[in-house]
């Protein structure tokens, strides 16, 4: 009973997860220098086509119908079918939302006189499809020659980094949440300005939200019936039987289906008249954008004259844009206030998704319109206060939770927005919510610094300010052993601190900028910043992580990969490089300069659009082994002492990889532990070494039913010895026993460094 129990030392397979594949870019130093020079001047050349293209593609649009080549384009190059699984099929996967609005506001550069008045055909639609992508293409060659200029000039290099991520961010990214998620909180946050916005404008937040979406639900059933006539058309086996479906289900076309065929060459097959099929049909499309307020009135349930003041509200003329600079459409485009295109008494939107992905914008444009800026700025802010501690109390059952918490440091008044205590977590959240304004957008350096300042930097100032004194208490400071203890919290049980900024504006590209920041000045060096989430994808992480203890484990390890890796990419990226890793990414620390861990969200990305679209996708959930699934369930069931911390431990011990090989070996071990548990030096311990110090090693001790009176013994030897022998500041010990080995562990001891 004396001797120390033999134990096994699992060396892990440094493999990746299944889920989780790196593909490492870089240039050979070697050849660094020739391949800039060759970058350089393909920028240069890229950058000089971009006159040249805006006026290729306003020359298209003072020919043929503009109206009908943006309807096209954006028929062809937004359009996503879902499958059954809840991925996205693309008929043309290099055109995005930003590409058409491009295509729109160039439209509205021209008067209505000036408006081509030809038919469309493949030709330009072709033309136009490939001319728009490049004028992006041409725009930020242009950032690369800029940065030219700078080469030499390491902090000005670093500005420059960060305007380029906001520009990407602007110039690309249009979906801030996922369509069910957006509408309810635009619903929730702006429509507690409707009797005032109703004074000015004779509509509400709230008339304008659900006008858009009856809009958008609109040109969705009419795109689907439009596209799905054309698939049955063009399916025929026979040109008979096409003309015949093309008549029928088209029927205010001219002739019969019977004179058509009689007009057509007698040698034409049914793959020979598709095309000329397609392309007739695509002069409908105009048609299929195209609102008039009495349709979306009935549709709806607004009056009229409401309707129409919304369209009006939300449109421009032809025209409207003819003073604005081509470049500038691309990083602070008119169309994100107004999607729509006035066309007589009807309203041509092409892209009514827009709306949502620009609502903030829309919202703050019609405040300001009605002298509502501050009433809408404080909306904001109570609203961000009250779903920030909504989707805590969803995702935190058991946890104390307060909000608007006040307290006092040397005489000082502060107030901390929520405020979490869990076992022996505390949560310190903070919410922001600033806009982001137009010059940001673009990134003009000075605005970007005010927004870090504003909106990351000065929330987690106030988060920190509150550790460290719950810090100061652990340590035995009376002052602030007062303070805290006043907030509901033992400092004797706070031994995680949980830091987060929460925001209604998207900075997901510059939030895990954490180097880039102290590398201009604009974060101290020695802060460490709290990691910033929009508030949907908050909601996001706490409604795939329906787990206490992975919700927790994830806010933590967060603050931590922002510090280890220079990022970019969104949180929902992050969220899914956590289901298939759980951040266990030592081993690239050292391997990777930018980790841009992008498409990582594609299964949360097929599971939300897939409920937004009535498709029954499964939710997608963290890749764990199933003994780590198992200890987990019950931890947060039995809840022991430092149960969160235990479950931490254990999450940050091995990625899915690893996982199976500790399962692998604890399989071993026990058939090891039935077979010699009579020798006092048999081998009963696998101990999993931790990838970082912070972390806590993690021991199985395995027993036979002959040694249950003693196990409790063992592991508190067990834990005592790594610490005080080996070093360690903590250590965390599974009991096991070989007979019961349906349970996931039988006791669990946490030991930590006084």
């Amino acid at each position: 009973m004396g001797r120390k129990p033999s134990k096994l030392d699992v060396v892990l397979p440094k493999r990746q997860s299944s889920a989780f594949q790196v593909t490492a870019l870089g240039v050979d130093p070697a050849v660094h220098a020739e391949f800039q020079k060759e970058a350089l001047a393909v920028a240069r050349e890229g950058a000089a086509k971009f006159p040249g293209l805006v006026q290729a593609v306003l020359n298209e649009l003072r020919v043929v119908d503009p109206v009908a080549i943006l309807a096209c384009f954006a028929s062809y190059g937004l359009q996503v079918r879902l499958g059954q699984d809840g991925r996205e099929i693309k008929a043309l996967p290099d055109i995005h939302q930003h590409h058409a609005e491009i295509l729109q506001a160039l439209l509205l550069t021209l008067p209505a006189t000036d408006w081509g008045k030809g038919v469309l055909l493949p030709q330009a639609l072709h033309s136009v499809l490939t001319t728009v992508p490049k004028l992006s293409e041409a725009f930020f060659a242009q950032r690369i020659v800029d940065s030219e200029a700078i080469k030499d000039d390491h902090e000005k290099l670093a500005v420059r980094s960060l305007q380029e991520r906001i520009r990407l961010h602007t110039h690309g990214v249009r979906n801030w949440g996922y369509k069910g998620d957006v509408i309810k909180l635009a619903v929730d946050l702006y429509g507690a300005l409707d009797a005032a916005m109703i004074a000015r404008h004779g509509f509400g937040a709230t008339d304008v939200i659900e006008i858009a979406r009856a809009v958008l639900a609109e040109f969705e059933r009419k795109q689907g019936a439009h596209w799905e006539k054309v698939r049955t058309i063009i399916r025929a086996s026979s040109v008979k039987k096409m003309a015949e479906l093309y008549y029928t289900l088209v029927p205010d076309l001219v002739g019969t289906a019977k004179e058509f065929v009689a007009g057509l060459p007698g040698n034409l097959t049914p793959e020979m008249l598709r095309p000329a099929i397609i392309a007739h049909m695509d002069l409908r499309l105009d048609q299929i954008a195209l609102f008039r307020a009495a349709e979306i009135s009935r549709l709806v349930g607004r009056p009229e004259d409401v309707v129409a003041a919304v369209f009006r509200a939300l449109s421009y003329k032809p025209g409207s844009l003819s003073e604005t600079k081509p470049e500038h459409l691309l990083l602070d485009n008119p169309v994100w206030d107004r999607p729509g295109i006035e066309c007589g008494d009807a309203f041509f939107i092409p892209i009514p998704q827009m709306i949502f992905s620009h609502i903030h914008r829309v919202m703050e444009r019609l405040a300001k319109e009605a002298g509502l800026q501050t009433q809408l700025n404080e909306r904001r802010a109570a609203f961000l206060e009250a779903e920030l501690e909504a989707v805590f109390r969803k995702a935190l059952p058991d946890a104390a939770i307060r909000s608007g918490v006040a307290w006092k440091e040397n005489g000082q008044q502060f107030e901390t927005d929520l405020l979490v205590t869990i076992d022996r977590v505390v949560v310190i959240a903070e919410a922001k919510s600033h806009r982001l304004t137009p010059q940001g957008l673009r990134g003009a350096p000075d605005r970007i610094k005010k927004h870090v300042r504003d909106m990351v930097l000065d929330p987690s100032i106030q988060s920190e300010r509150l550790e460290e004194a719950i810090l100061a208490a652990r340590a035995g400071d009376p002052e602030a052993i007062s303070t805290v203890k006043a907030l509901g919290i033992d400092p004797d049980m706070a031994d995680r601190v949980i830091r987060l900024s929460v925001t209604l504006d998207d900075l997901s590209v510059l939030s895990s900028a954490e180097g880039d920041f102290k590398k201009v000045g604009w974060v101290p060096a020695e802060h460490s910043l709290a990691p910033t989430i929009l508030v949907s994808d908050l909601r996001c992480v706490a409604d795939i992580l329906d787990d206490q203890l992975l919700f927790l484990h994830y806010l933590s390890e967060r603050a931590y990969l922002q510090k280890d890796y220079s990022l970019l990419a969104d949180e929902l990226d992050y969220l899914g490089l956590y289901l298939s890793t759980g951040f266990n990414l030592r081993q690239l620390h050292d391997e990777i300069s930018l980790f841009v861990p992008t498409g990582m969200s594609a299964p949360i990305d097929r599971y939300y659009m897939g409920r937004d679209n009535g498709i029954e996708v499964p939710k997608p959930t963290m890749e764990l082994r199933p003994l780590f699934r198992a200890i987990l369930a019950r931890l947060t069931t039995v809840k022991p002492p430092g149960w969160t911390l235990i479950g931490f431990h254990l999450l940050s011990c091995a990625d899915p990889a690893e996982q199976k090989a500790i399962e692998k070996s604890l399989m071993k071990l026990r058939h090891n532990v039935r077979r010699n548990f009579r020798d006092p030096d048999h081998l009963c311990i696998l101990r999993v070494h931790p990838p970082e110090d912070r972390q806590a090693r993690v021991v199985f001790y395995l027993f036979p039913e002959q040694h249950r009176d003693s196990y409790r013994r063992r592991m508190e030897s067990l834990a005592t010895r790594a610490i005080e022998e080996d070093g360690l500041n903590a250590c965390v010990v599974f009991a096991r026993g070989v007979e019961t080995w349906g349970r996931p562990f039988e006791a669990v001891l946490l030991s930590e460094r006084s």
